[in-house]
């Protein structure tokens, strides 16, 4: 396995593999989401609910990846007539696998007392610096942001290798695409759970 295996699992491994993979991917994003009481409101989004039965939480989550699926199978029909939905089916799931870590974090005693710890200093600075919860709460940051970095770097992957685009003016679109989607199925998955 090198670099480019793992920042593009789509040129190296089977569909139904990936496929597979990310099937697997829905169902713990679902379990973790009701053991922690977090749904996605969208790809890259995850929201806390208060009292949310297993059926919400499950119904967000596949309504924001369905939502995802839809609207980048559209893009990519267009882009490249063809565009195969498998391809497209992975790219999402796999992108968002990774982010699973986001939705267990918030079950960790540690890193929660360690917020708790640092916001209380920053409203009374009058004694000793948490210096140990401030490092917790930057380790976390740094792993969230190496998280969500290497998922997007999945998601754009795995579009690119699904649909062979090259011109830049197709990566934009992309992006821009991508962008308001997640905005609007926000705003969507929210008014109706």
């Amino acid at each position: 396995m090198n670099w480019k295996t793992i920042f593009n699992p789509f040129e190296r491994f089977d569909e139904k593999q990936l496929l597979l993979t990310g099937i697997l991917a829905v169902i713990l994003s679902i379990v973790a989401g009701y053991w922690t009481g977090t749904a996605f409101t969208s790809i890259y989004r995850i929201t806390s609910l208060e009292n949310a039965s297993f059926q919400m939480i499950a119904a967000s989550t596949l309504l924001s990846f369905l939502i995802a699926i839809a609207i980048l199978f559209i893009l990519g029909k267009i882009l490249n007539n063809k565009t195969r939905f498998i391809d497209i089916v992975n790219t999402v799931l796999i992108s968002q696998l990774v982010l699973i870590v986001f939705q267990c974090i918030g079950k960790i005693p540690d890193i929660k007392g360690a917020g708790k710890n640092v916001i209380k200093y920053e409203s009374d600075p009058s004694g000793t610096f948490p210096f140990l919860d401030f490092l917790i709460m930057i380790s976390m940051t740094i792993i969230s942001i190496a998280t969500l970095i290497y998922s997007i770097t999945l998601f754009y992957n795995g579009f690119k290798t699904a649909t062979n685009i090259k011109k830049w003016q197709h990566v934009v679109l992309f992006c821009f695409v991508s962008l308001v989607s997640t905005l609007l199925c926000q705003i969507l998955i929210t008014k109706i759970i």
